[in-house]
């Protein structure tokens, strides 16, 4: 497993609540991590096709905020589950593997706890970036 780190070093303070900012960011490297490993055993089933599992953590300053994308090149999500994917209850786990209220409580903590954005974009077989805007101090 390959993590990469895009630290932007002029991103500045932002104001988030510690102990709720920190669980979306680990329920979202739980998330990619475990697309990976699932795409890593797709894989094995083809000898053929090499398949280095990564992930990406970037931040960046924009005139609208700071930027926080966590990106994996994992199993993906469908477009059809794609808008199903922040509602309660909702997982692709397999039963027992996941409640569905990681994604879900994440986007509260963002859009209500820190009056920011999480977006999600994903292509099946190739990659799912989520990222948080987070409005500047």
């Amino acid at each position: 497993m390959l993590v990469h780190t895009d630290l932007d070093p002029d991103v500045g303070i932002v104001e988030v609540i510690p102990q709720e900012f920190s669980r979306v960011l680990l329920n979202l490297l739980n998330n990619a991590f475990y697309a990976t490993r699932e795409q890593a055993k797709q894989a094995s089933n083809n000898p053929k096709t090499p398949y280095q599992p990564q992930v990406w953590v970037k931040t960046s300053q924009e005139r609208n905020g700071v930027i926080v994308s966590i990106r994996d090149n994992g199993t993906g999500v469908t477009p059809n589950l794609l808008g199903k994917i922040f509602q309660p209850f909702f997982t692709t786990k397999p039963t027992g593997q996941g409640v569905g209220l990681g994604l879900s409580l994440s986007y509260d903590v963002i859009t209500k706890g820190h009056g920011g954005q999480l977006d999600v974009q994903s292509e099946p077989g190739q990659f799912t970036e989520f990222t948080i805007t987070l409005p500047k101090a």
